[in-house]
């Protein structure tokens, strides 16, 4: 054999060793008893859910994909839950709070596709938004919330109209219409990602309220998004912020009582409800934002932060979920998804046991009908034992 085909050889020997080769998590020092396993080669940019039994879901090869921790060496294939078609992109998971089910969004040009199946893969319920969505979240058992855009393109501007969808699994969804603006044709030029991501929603701990972001293109100033908290029942509106474009959240804490929201360009910030007062800031952007069930940790921007202290770094573009239990997070990053365990999470918040008078009086402050001091000693007084 010649030098030249040997050559060729030994080539091709080393690109298939190194395309058999399990992915790695590109992370500076991880936290004492901190390990990461790999878990699946998964689609880049493909979103992540996780549940309380340890199922993560994500998208490998256009399919939805439900995946457990592997207890071998060797990444698992994991279980097909649905296909996806090129022409309509998986753009949102999310796993119903008992943990049975999924809920899936495929996007559909400006449209969109709902769909709940459960673990094995069965279509429990089907239906379609004449909008994209942007944001997905489970109020019940037997109800979800999304958040969807529509934009409109005309000579002088793009109108976008932003609407809230509650749908029971069972019927068609209700649509109702929380805001619309028309953008000026210099920050039309944005991709359609770009202007569909300024449209986001956080559903708080209590399922009482939403936390969303419109963007706000004034005459005489810069467009930013504003952050406004919407009580669901009763349809009374706060604004809380008004934040840089790219900015991630919001995200709830897991008090409900304070507000998480990034500042592209800036400084990530806890912002206290109602009011909006900022009661900790960290030296992160926060385009990117995830909060363990405790709050103690916080993953923003690639950055991990404990008790507010950074103690490790993931790649800044990474997607990412924490387990429910907090002792870790889902990571999808460069084609693959990872799971990172060991993690020190507190005890996670839980709802008071009287509930029913929280969530009114709750109700009361969000309409005006008593200040957040009096919210605060109503709420001690039905909280006392």
């Amino acid at each position: 054999m010649t030098r030249f085909p040997l050559l060729i050889l030994l080539f091709l020997v080393s690109l298939s060793s190194l395309a058999g080769c399990a992915a790695t998590l590109q992370t500076t020092s991880l936290p004492e008893g901190v390990t990461v396993k790999t878990v699946a080669k998964v689609d880049a940019g493909a979103p992540v859910a996780v549940n309380g039994s340890g199922a993560m879901a994500s998208v490998a090869k256009g399919s939805v994909r439900i995946f457990y921790a592997p207890t071998g060496p060797e990444p698992a294939p994991g279980t097909e839950i649905a296909k996806a078609a090129e022409a309509t992109p998986v753009i949102a998971l999310g796993f119903s709070p008992d943990g049975g089910r999924l809920a899936v969004v495929l996007a559909n040009g400006g449209q969109s596709i709902l769909r709940c199946y459960d673990l094995k893969g069965t279509l429990v319920a089907e239906t379609s938004v004449p909008a994209r969505v942007t944001s997905l979240a489970w109020r019940s058992e037997r109800g979800l919330l999304t958040t969807a855009l529509v934009l409109k393109k005309y000579s002088f501007g793009t109108e976008l109209a932003s609407f809230l969808y509650r749908w029971d699994l069972k019927g068609p969804p209700a649509a109702t219409a929380i805001y619309s603006v028309t953008i000026r044709p210099q920050l039309a030029k944005l991709p359609e990602e770009a202007l569909y991501r300024t449209s986001s929603m956080a559903l708080s701990p209590y399922g009482d309220e939403i936390a969303y972001t419109v963007l706000k293109d004034p005459p005489l100033f810069s467009p930013y998004l504003r952050v406004t908290l919407r009580h669901l029942d009763s349809g009374a509106e706060k604004v809380l912020a008004e934040i840089a474009i790219g900015s991630g959240g919001p995200v709830y804490t897991p008090d409900g009582e304070s507000v998480l929201v990034g500042n592209h360009g800036g400084l990530a910030r806890r912002l206290s409800l109602p009011n909006g007062n900022e009661t900790n800031a960290w030296p992160a952007q926060g385009d990117r934002i995830a909060s363990s069930p405790s709050g103690s940790y916080l993953l923003m921007d690639g950055r991990l932060f404990q008790d507010g202290r950074v103690v490790s770094s993931l790649p800044s573009d990474a997607t990412a979920a924490f387990l429910p239990d907090g002792s870790g997070l889902a990571v999808a990053s460069n084609g693959a998804l990872f799971l990172v365990t060991g993690f020190k999470d507190g005890k996670a918040a839980t709802l008071p046991g009287n509930l029913e008078r929280i969530l009114e009086l709750r109700k009361l402050r969000m309409q005006g009908l008593i200040t957040d001091a009096e919210f605060k000693a109503r709420r001690k007084k039905v909280s006392a034992p």
